[in-house]
Parts: C-alpha cells; structure tokens; sequence
C-alpha cells in the first residue's frame, strides 16, 4: 500500500503480497441518466485515444469518497459500523460538475473538475469524515479528497493522455451508498443507501 501526496490511499501488488477479495467503500453512484451516456462516452474516448483498456460498467460508475479497505474475507462489523455511520449523515442534495479529462493514479481516465471546483461534495466529504474520525474506522482516513469519475482504465495507454477541457458534465447528487466491491469479479454490492433530505431521518418518525 502506498500514500499519494494528497494522503489518499493507493495499492500496490505482487506475487508475494496476499490477495483479497473484499473492499468496502463509500461512494456516488451516477443516477442512470448520467451514468448511460457517461458509458457511451468511455467507449468513443476509448477509440478515439486509440485505447485498449477495462471499460467501467455503466452500472457502477461513481464518485469515491472514502474507501474502508480490502479484505480477505467480508468484514461484518466494519460494514455494520460503516453502515450506522451513514445513517448518521446529516445533509442536503447538491450539485457535481466535471469539466476536464485527464488521466489519474497511473491508468485511470476520469473526469475530473478545475481548482476549487465542487464545493459542495468537498463539503459533503467533510462531514462524513467528520463522523467517521469518531469511529473505530478513523484509521482509514485520508487528508483530502480528489473527485473524480473513472471511465476506463488503461495502465500502458492512459498516462500518455494529456489533461483537457470538456463540455461540463453536471448532475445533482440525492444519496450515496456503502459498496461491497468483489475484487476482481466485476461485481458491486449495495451495502446500505442513504438519501439525502437535509433532516435526520432517524427522528422523522418521532
């Protein structure tokens, strides 16, 4: 495991390192009418570049927030802690908007917005770190957070891609979601999903 500049987290293997099956992850998954022509795009930019990469399903592309590891094996209780965490989440829908292509983390495509873009969901991110640095899962924590949204990913082709404007792809965010990812099996699992009201629906019933 490795550290980028910004404190986020990143994995680096070989052969003598262990294998694991189950990362868990707080996330934004793009609503369907954003997410299908997103996966349009990927396959035209994959042409396009001249690429020959693993495309991101349509169904699962997202915005990280912050991961809780991998696993060998399903972390019950983490997920449990995770998942009361994010019924804790106090917060209002808001606005994303990516307005720039470029390559990330060594062979990821992604969309990415300008400086100082997305006050909003660095917002958002901040509290939800907030309530997790009051937890036993604090120690996943990284110093900041750099949005972004993978579309393929093409360790050879992609860092060879240079950083570009687009036409700004915008949506409004309304809930986030817990991800069990089964590594390696192109599978997402939805561990728990959390609208966003801007009331704590724990006491709506009260």
């Amino acid at each position: 495991m490795g550290t980028a500049k910004n404190g986020q987290m990143f994995y680096r293997w070989d052969e003598s390192e262990r294998h694991f099956d189950d990362r868990i992850f707080f996330a934004i998954l793009a609503e369907s009418a954003i997410a299908g022509p997103l996966a349009c795009k990927a396959v035209a930019l994959e042409r396009e570049l001249g690429l020959q990469g693993w495309l991101v399903p349509e169904d699962h592309i997202h915005i990280s927030l912050v991961g809780l590891g991998d696993h060998d094996g399903f972390p019950q209780k983490l997920v449990e802690i995770a998942g009361h965490i994010g019924s804790m989440v106090v917060a209002k829908p808001f606005e994303v908007s990516f307005d720039r292509l470029s390559a990330f983390g060594g062979g990821s495509l992604v969309l990415r917005g300008g400086s100082g873009s997305n006050p909003a969901l660095q917002g958002f991110w901040r509290n939800l770190t907030a309530l997790i640095s009051d937890s036993p899962l604090k120690g996943f924590l990284t110093k900041s957070i750099e949005p972004h949204v993978t579309l393929l990913r093409d360790e050879a082709g992609v860092p060879k891609i240079r950083e570009r404007s687009i036409d700004p792809v915008r949506w409004w965010v309304r809930d986030f979601v817990l991800i069990h990812s089964l590594i390696g099996k192109g599978i997402y699992e939805e561990r728990g999903r959390w609208r966003l009201t801007g009331r704590d629906d724990s006491l709506a019933g009260m």
